[in-house]
């Protein structure tokens, strides 16, 4: 028995290239990553994702957007993130306080 698990891909710019839509709608892939390459501003991504999910709407979208230095989209409204040693050393200082600290500085307005 032959088990295939989904691969993530990702695409090279801003926008869906024909190249791109064939790709996606390969069963072997089950989501799409995106990186700072892809995003000019929240109505570019918005629209984006819209046409991701047309090609596919079981497809994960996700972002490489760790904190610290790694911050993919930094305008437009998006939450900066701390480095994960921030929150590593705030759980260090007190355990309870730096478990909810990384959800509840990603759902800040």
């Amino acid at each position: 028995m032959h088990f295939h698990a989904p691969l993530i891909i990702d695409i090279a710019g801003t926008r869906l290239r024909k190249v791109d839509k064939k790709r996606l709608s390969h069963p072997l892939v089950g989501g799409l990553i995106l990186f700072a390459r892809n995003f000019t501003d929240r109505a570019q991504l918005t629209k984006l994702c819209r046409r991701i999910k047309k090609v596919r709407s079981d497809l994960l979208i996700a972002v490489d957007h760790e904190g610290g230095r790694v911050q993919r989209f930094k305008t437009d409204g998006f939450t900066h993130l701390p480095p994960m040693r921030a929150l590593g050393q705030l759980w260090l200082q007190d355990g309870a306080a730096g478990e909810g600290s990384g959800a509840m500085r990603a759902t800040r307005a």
